[in-house]
C-alpha cells in the first residue's frame, strides 16, 4: 500500500474536510485518522470501504493508487458509438476513435474537483 497515506491526505485536501472532520463521520478520534494519513496504522477494510465512499474512489484506488478498468477502451468505444449514433453522424477518419489523449483526459478530469469537472464539461459543451 505504498503512497496509502499521501492518497488520504490529497484526498481529505481535495474534498475539503479537515481531519477532524474525516475522523467524526468514521467515528474515531484524530489521532487514529492521522495514523493512517502517517502510514503508521493501518485501517481496516470497513473502515477503508468508508472512506471510499466519503472520498467517491474506488477501492482499488485508495489501495493501489490507480483505478482498474480493463475495458476502458471498449467503454469509451461503446460512448462514442452511442454519441455518433444520437447526432446521426458518420466518423470518417484515419485515426483511431480513441487516442490515447482522450484516455489522457479522462482520467485527469477524474481527479479534478466536482465543481471543476462541471465547469470543463460546460466549457467544452460550449465549443
Amino acid at each position: 500500500m505504498k503512497g496509502f497515506g499521501m492518497r488520504l491526505e490529497n484526498l481529505r485536501d481535495k474534498h475539503g474536510y479537515s481531519k477532524v472532520e474525516i475522523s467524526y463521520k468514521l467515528g474515531f478520534s484524530q489521532n487514529v485518522y492521522g495514523s493512517y494519513e502517517r502510514e503508521t496504522r493501518r485501517p481496516t477494510f470497513e473502515t477503508m470501504i468508508k472512506l471510499a465512499d466519503i472520498y467517491g474512489v474506488s477501492l482499488d484506488y485508495l489501495i493501489r493508487g490507480d483505478e482498474y478498468h480493463p475495458s476502458d477502451k471498449e467503454t469509451l468505444k461503446k460512448l462514442l458509438a452511442e454519441v455518433t449514433k444520437e447526432k446521426e453522424t458518420e466518423y470518417q477518419s484515419e485515426e483511431p476513435m480513441i487516442s490515447e489523449d482522450l484516455i489522457q483526459m479522462m482520467k485527469a478530469m477524474k481527479e479534478l474537483k466536482p465543481n471543476a469537472r462541471k465547469n470543463l464539461i460546460e466549457f467544452l459543451k460550449s465549443l
